[in-house]
């Protein structure tokens, strides 16, 4: 049975005051990036002052390292913990693309925080390594079902397992976060729920067509 094995370390999940901290510099960090942030916006919708960040997090950045941290081990957590691993190979990637695509319909913020950090070069979330160590468990169960699929035959191809995820997430958030300039070039609302049902399909069916899925 294929699972993500459990990654160390965890993203510390607080309580009280530093949980309302990170929930309110996230909302502040995607709507003006961690320049733009405002600390007094961020501890008055925290409800508590100034030095609580200094407390809990050391600084602005501090605080912001913490939500991109959080953002990634809340992803994986759930990638962690959904059930579709134990499917047969080719259900399971389907599942897995299902997942990963209503996951970034109903988490704008991780794409928003993306956004932003891409913006600055990477150059906070390169000082996470503990980001690119939660990746390596998702990977080695992408490869699992991916070996176990070219083992029963139901793919052709056995691409690299990062490579593969990128393909995933990239087919998964473009139209979210293209959503205003492309809803205007193709001349409809990509957050239409009937867009949204449709669309995660011909991904799902996208990926499975580049595994050479079996029909």
């Amino acid at each position: 049975m294929t699972q993500i094995a459990p990654s160390e370390p965890e993203a510390p999940f607080y309580t009280g005051v530093a949980e309302r901290l990170i929930e309110a510099g996230m909302r502040e960090f995607v709507r003006h990036g961690f320049q733009g942030a405002s600390i007094s916006q961020i501890v008055e919708a925290a409800e508590c002052n100034v030095r609580m960040i200094y407390h809990y997090f050391g600084n602005k950045l501090g605080l912001y390292r913490a939500c991109i941290d959080r953002a990634y081990a809340e992803l994986r957590q759930a990638e962690r913990e959904a059930t579709f691993w134990s499917l047969p190979p080719r259900a399971a990637m389907a599942e897995l693309v299902r997942f990963t695509y209503d996951y970034m319909v109903a988490h704008p913020e991780f794409q928003g925080l993306m956004r932003i950090e891409n913006m600055a070069d990477g150059a906070h979330v390169r000082g996470l390594e503990q980001v690119s160590a939660r990746a390596e468990s998702l990977f080695d169960a992408i490869a699992r079902v991916l070996d176990a699929g070219r083992a029963a035959g139901a793919f052709s191809r056995r691409p690299d397992p990062g490579r593969l995820y990128l393909t995933i997430l990239g087919l998964c958030t473009i139209h979210v976060s293209n959503r205003h300039t492309m809803g205007v070039v193709m001349g409809c609302d990509l957050a239409d729920p009937v867009f949204l049902a449709d669309r995660r399909e011909e991904v799902v069916a996208v990926v499975l067509a580049a595994l050479g899925a079996a029909a």
